[in-house]
This record gives C-alpha cells, structure tokens and sequence, in this order.
C-alpha cells in the first residue's frame, strides 16, 4: 500500500489549499493527499473521488514530485484547433467561401477541405467563425 507522509508545514499548506482555493480539482487532490496522511488507502481515495486508484497514485506521484504546482492541471490539454486563429489570409479566405452562401455551411466545408487540405467539419467552421 501506498501512503503520503506529511510534515507540519506541508500539511498546514495543503489545509489551506484544501479550504480556500478556487479551483475545485485543485481543492479535492489536496484533500486526497490529507486523507492519505491520515491512513486512508488508495483504494479508498479512488472509491471516494470516484476515479481510478492509477489517477490516485498520478496524484501522489506528481505531489511528491512538484509539491503544490503539482495539484494543478498541465496547460495544453485537449485537441488542439484545426486552424490557426492568428492565421489572418486564411480567416479572411474562410470568411470569403463562407459568404458566398452563408446558408449553406457544408458545401463551403467541402470546398474549403478541397482547396485547402483542410479537415474542417461545420461544427468547427462555425465554432471558427464565432470566435472571428
């Protein structure tokens, strides 16, 4: 079995955290790390935070590793856009295809697809234009 060992000033930290911080994913591994300081398995922790004990044990490994940063989630999770929203030409191209018939989103894809080698669906497109 697997246990975080605390000492005062961390623990005193990770109380804080746990009652004060903004974010809640933040708030709950904090809480997770006291509860393994007091006993509780992994088992246990994955049952009550309703996740897997290997999330559980990323947790402790990234606490043992990054301390406080760790309980933050990395920046550069999810997928990634299709297209570079700075990319003005090709914004101002998209916009062009898409004003020859605004009605008609799935036949401005497809010639967009075409033309540019694109894999732009019209979920995307119009995320895509809402955003610009």
């Amino acid at each position: 079995m697997r246990y975080i060992k605390l000492d005062g000033p961390s623990r005193q930290d990770l109380e804080k955290i746990y009652q004060t911080h903004s974010k809640l994913h933040v708030r709950q591994r904090a809480h997770c790390i006291l509860l393994s300081d007091r006993g509780f398995s992994v088992p246990q922790l994955a049952f009550f935070f309703s996740t897997r004990t290997h999330t559980v044990r990323a947790w402790f490994d990234r606490w043992e590793a990054e301390d406080v940063k760790g309980l933050e989630i990395r920046p550069g999770r999810g997928l990634k856009p299709s297209i570079d929203e700075k990319d003005a030409d090709l914004i101002s191209e998209i916009k062009r295809e898409v004003a020859l018939d605004p009605r008609n989103l799935r036949q401005a894809v497809e010639r967009l697809n075409e033309r540019l080698g694109l894999s732009l669906t019209v979920r995307s497109l119009r995320t895509l234009l809402k955003k610009n």
